[in-house]
């Protein structure tokens, strides 16, 4: 099966590399949260027209990390990871775990005040992809 960090360019692959290598001795607490920083950071060092973009490639940086860090849907922290990652299998899983037990939400909020806005500015941003844009204009 590819995954979608054979298909990051190489100097992606080095930035995914260096996070793995970081995140790996981590909870997925710390993970979740220092992928966050990493989020945050970025949106504010570059101008809003920008920022759909940038949540796009970090969503395929948190999902080339999973590839490397399998998911463990035990944690609250992977569920939420797992619920905005490019892979099909995984978003399914997280958010069938999460619609079920509502408590999910709260705790990833509870860790993670952002997060409701994270996952919506997300949402929008994926809504923006050209692939998806195109797709939606001819239906």
């Amino acid at each position: 099966m590819t995954t979608l960090y054979e298909h990051l360019p190489a100097d992606i692959r080095e930035v995914v590399d260096a996070y793995v290598a970081d995140l790996r001795p981590q909870t997925w607490r710390i993970r979740l949260l220092l992928l966050i920083d990493l989020l945050q950071e970025t949106l504010e060092t570059r101008p809003a027209a920008e920022h759909w973009r940038l949540l796009q490639q970090w969503t395929g940086i948190v999902t080339a990390i999973l590839e490397h860090l399998p998911p463990d849907s035990s944690f609250v922290e992977c569920l939420g990871l797992m619920s905005i990652s490019f892979n099909d299998q995984w978003r399914a899983q997280a958010l069938g775990q999460i619609e079920r037990d509502p408590t999910v939400l709260d705790r990833l909020v509870a860790i993670c005040p952002d997060w409701g806005d994270i996952v919506e500015t997300i949402s929008e941003a994926d809504q923006r992809r050209p692939i998806k844009a195109r797709q939606v204009r001819r239906r």
